[in-house]
Order: C-alpha cells, then structure tokens, then sequence
C-alpha cells in the first residue's frame, strides 16, 4: 500500500462504499479506503434474522449508548452502529425506504440548491436494481439488489387485512408515488442473504489497482497544513502512523463519529475542543449539534392459532431453521426486522404522513448483549417520523479510543410526544379489528391498565427506543450553525469533505440508508465535476 493517495475516504459504510466505488472508476485517481472495523465475514452479518445479534457486538459494532434520557426517565438507549466492511448496513434491518420527496425539498428550501427531490431521484433510481418494479421510480440495473419481501409468516398477512379493515389504504411500492398506506416493505436482501453497501458498491471491484483497503485501522485525526487537509493519523495493529493526501479527504464515519474526528482534528467548538487540550483550527460551533433520531415504541400482542417467531424459534425448530438456511438460503433465517409497514397522519389536518409501523411477527425483550429474546406475539413498533427535539454530542477526552457523550434529547419538544401518544393510539385500533379479535389478539403491551393519555405518555417515556437513524451532526446549509455547504466542503477548509448521515439538515421520513448511498454517489460527482 502508499502511504500517499490522492483521495482518502474514512469509513467504509453506507456512503463511504459508494464513494470508493465511483472515485476509483477513474484508474488516474489513487484512492484510499480505511475502516475502523474488520471485514465482513462474520456468518450473523449475511443471516437476516441474525441482525439483533449483532447491536451489543463490539468486533463489528461501536455499542454507543445515549446519556441518561432525562425525558425517557432516565434511561440510557443502545445506540448500535456498524463497525465493518458495509458500516452499519452490515447490522441494520435491511429495509430500503427512500423517505418522502417533501424531505429533499425541504432540504432544498434550507440552503441547498440541486439536493431536491427531482435532484436526488436521479441517484436512487441509478444505484437500484429492483427485482419488482420498472417504472419511473425505479432503477433496474444498479449495482444495489432491491426486491419486495414476500416471504411472509400467515401472522404478517393477517396484519395486512387488519390494516385493510381498519381503512388504511393499500401501497404496494412505498417508494413510489406516495408514500401513504400499508404494504410490504422493500428489502436489501439477495438469495436470503443480507445486501449491504459493501455487498453492492466495494466487493467487486476490491481487485482495482488504484483502490487501497485498510481494516481494523482507526483514524485519529485529520492532519492540516494551514488550513488545508493534507492527510490523517491513523492507529491499528502495527501501531500509528500518518497517510498523505494530495487532494481530498472525505469522511464518511457517520453521525458519531465524523464530528467526532472533526472535533479531535481541532474542527468544532473552540471552546469545548481547547477543554480537552486540542488546539483550534477552525471553529464550528456546529459541529455536533442538530442530532435527530426517529424514537419508537412497541405496541404487542399474544395470538391463537398462527405461529410467530417464538413458536418457530424454539430449539428443536432452530436446528431445522439453521439446516434450511444454509443449506437453501430459505426459510424463517431470511427474514428481515421487519416484513410489514404502514405510513400515516396521526391527524388529518397535516399533508402528509408523520408516523411510520415497522411490524414483525414477533415479540420479545432485548437481553443484557442486545438481542433480542422471543417471547409469544407480534408487534408492531410505531415512530414519529420528523422530530423536532434536537440533541448534540460532546468529546469526553482528547482521545480517539473515548466515546463522545451522546445526548439524544429524545421528546423534548411537546409536539414529538403529542405525535408519539397519537401514533400509539393508532396502531392499538389495528389490533382491534375483527380479523385481530377472530386470532384473540390480547395486547401485551401497553397492556390493559394504559388507557388515558397520560397512561401512554408514561409507556413511552417507560419503554421508547431508538430506530437507530441518528442524523445531522455535520449539517448542510449556509447558515451560522451548519458545517458543510451544499458540495460538502467543510466550511472555511481545503480539501475535506463530510458524505454521510450527518449531513442531513433534518431527519428523513423512514429509514436513512438508502439515502446514504445516494451522499455518497452525489459527493462523488461533486469531487469529480470540481
């Protein structure tokens, strides 16, 4: 390997995989890709069902945890981000939900010409290979293998008539037109294996002559001359030592990690980064701040005669389960975290959906390592799809090895509760319908005795979790508290690039890969074209 590359991209994750693929489309252009954690070999990774496995896994994963949630009673919330070739579409749920076009025009209207949604839309259908639909949403020859799920347990399709009879209207294709309604979710799933960005954008061309890959290396800083990227410090095995950059760096860490990085770099508050000893480069109080998550809460339920996932999971069915996967790539291994989902108001005076039901045949608690443990039921898990509430992160030390402190700030706008309580009191009348009461549907949680408002507030507040969308920290836009511009330079900086989810300006309405993948392919037209 050189230790001296034209372009350096930190983190090879969701958007970080995309770039590495299109710089180094271009044999004149020396890239390099480093990634804190190992290769992606680990058979939990491939297996769908696997994924809760994997939250409290520190070979593959960061374990980050929130602050104690004044706002939640005081509860720390698991806040799993991948560590591994794909990032954290290496331990995700595999959905693939490309938000709301109103999301990029809004992004548009903060500051940010040519990120629209008619901007965007160009990159989702360009990156996509859908097995389903070949329309004008949808791309059929992109390298990232989209297919509708559709092997569904009988306790899912029941589900889907509830929504039906509770007069929800059915979308086939969430990515479509609209939004709105009940269907079944779009998957990064290919021959029942998982289908992560490293699948799709960096696994074929790794044999690229002008492509480096460095593993299990951390970088522990960004090193300047002036004002000017000019290379990194990285850490691993070997020990420390610094790598060249002749014209870009981009990160591409996510929302930890690429402001943390900034913030060991000297790029950040002045005055919480001299607090630790790093001396100033540039200050950027925004660096950080705007942290958004969409929070969730499980609505569950005991039924009679469809089997769930604690009936099919017991350990004489596991090893059936285990044979018919390895064997055939079929069965209930395939599955992803969730197969069935419903977009809707919680109020008809808004436009358009404000709330999102991930829904899986299963129930259960997360044990002490993360998983999760079945129990008998089905759950439906309803989120607040644009919160309001806004946290940030701080350093803890100067250290790269130190986790920053992550204050999520969960529900301290009233809206993002009112929205919460409402989404909850929506999701419990599907479970009320007549197709539920012919399966005795019997609600486990909130149970029984959460009947008022207040009663709901006090589940949430008791049970509420991340969906694991942490966004923003890095904001784009051209205000005093945003950090990179609309070409994802690093405001009053040469050579540094941010290209991941903390560039978001606001949180999307779904799941955040997917557009990921869509930074990191922008940001590599951005560089190009400049």
């Amino acid at each position: 390997m050189k230790f001296s590359h034209k372009y350096i991209i930190v983190g090879a994750g969701s958007a970080g995989c995309v770039l590495a693929n299109k710089l180094s489309e271009d044999p004149k252009n020396s890239v390099l890709l480093i990634e804190a954690g190992p290769m992606d070999n680990f058979s939990a990774i491939k297996m769908p069902l696997a994924a809760s496995s994997l939250f409290k896994n520190k070979k593959y994963g960061w374990c980050y945890e929130t602050e104690p949630e004044i706002n939640l009673n005081n509860r720390a919330i698991n806040w799993p981000r991948g560590k591994t070739l794909g990032g954290s579409s290496s331990i995700n749920g595999m959905l693939y939900i490309r938000g709301q076009a109103e999301d990029y025009e809004n992004w548009e209207s903060l500051g940010n010409p040519e990120w629209g949604y008619r901007d965007l839309i160009k990159y989702f259908i360009n990156l996509e290979n859908n097995q389903n639909y070949q329309d004008q949403f949808h791309g059929n020859f992109g390298p990232l293998w989209v297919e509708t799920y559709e092997k569904n347990l009988d306790a899912s399709l029941a589900f889907l008539e509830a929504c039906k009879e509770n007069n929800f209207k059915l979308n086939k294709d969430f990515n479509g037109s609209d939004q709105e309604g009940y269907g079944q979710y779009q998957v990064n799933i290919k021959n029942g294996k998982r289908f992560s960005s490293a699948d799709a954008f960096l696994k074929p061309i790794l044999d690229r002559p002008n492509l480096d890959l460095l593993t299990s290396t951390r970088v522990e800083k960004i090193i300047f001359s002036g004002k000017k990227a000019i290379g990194v410090k990285i850490k691993n095995a070997k020990g420390f030592n610094i790598i060249a950059c002749t014209s870009e760096v981009i990160l591409s860490g996510g929302s930890i990690n690429s402001p943390q990085i900034l913030m060991l770099s000297g790029i950040g508050s002045k005055t919480q980064m001299e607090r630790h000893g790093i001396s100033c480069i540039k200050d950027i109080p925004g660096v950080g701040q705007n942290l958004q998550d969409h929070l969730t809460v499980n609505i569950s339920c005991k039924i009679k005669n469809l089997d769930t996932f604690s009936e099919l999971m017991t350990p004489f069915k596991m090893i059936n389960n285990l044979y018919e996967y390895y064997f055939s790539k079929n069965g209930l291994m395939t599955y992803p975290a969730s197969d069935i989902g419903v977009f809707f108001k919680t109020n008809q005076n808004i436009s358009r959906p404000d709330a999102q039901i991930h829904f899986a045949p299963g129930a259960g608690k997360y044990n002490k390592n993360g998983a999760m443990k079945p129990s008998t039921g089905i759950t439906a898990s309803v989120c607040n799809l644009r919160p309001k509430s806004r946290g940030h992160l701080e350093l803890t030390s100067s250290r790269a090895d130190d986790s920053p402190k992550i204050v999520a700030n969960y529900l301290s706008e009233p809206e993002d509760l009112k929205v919460m309580i409402d989404g909850v009191k929506k999701t419990r009348e599907i479970f009320k319908t007549n197709v539920m009461k012919n399966l005795s549907a019997t609600e486990t949680l909130p149970g029984k005795n959460c009947i008022t408002d207040q009663d709901i507030e006090e589940f949430i507040r008791n049970n509420a979790l991340s969906v694991y969308h942490p966004v923003g920290t890095c904001k784009m836009g051209i205000g005093p508290e945003c950090v990179v511009n609309n070409d994802l330079k690093v405001k009053g900086l040469q050579g540094l690039r941010v290209a991941d989810a903390s560039i978001f300006p606001e949180i999307i309405s779904g799941n955040t890969n997917a557009t990921c993948n869509v930074i990191g392919a922008k940001c590599a037209d951005l560089i190009l074209k400049s």
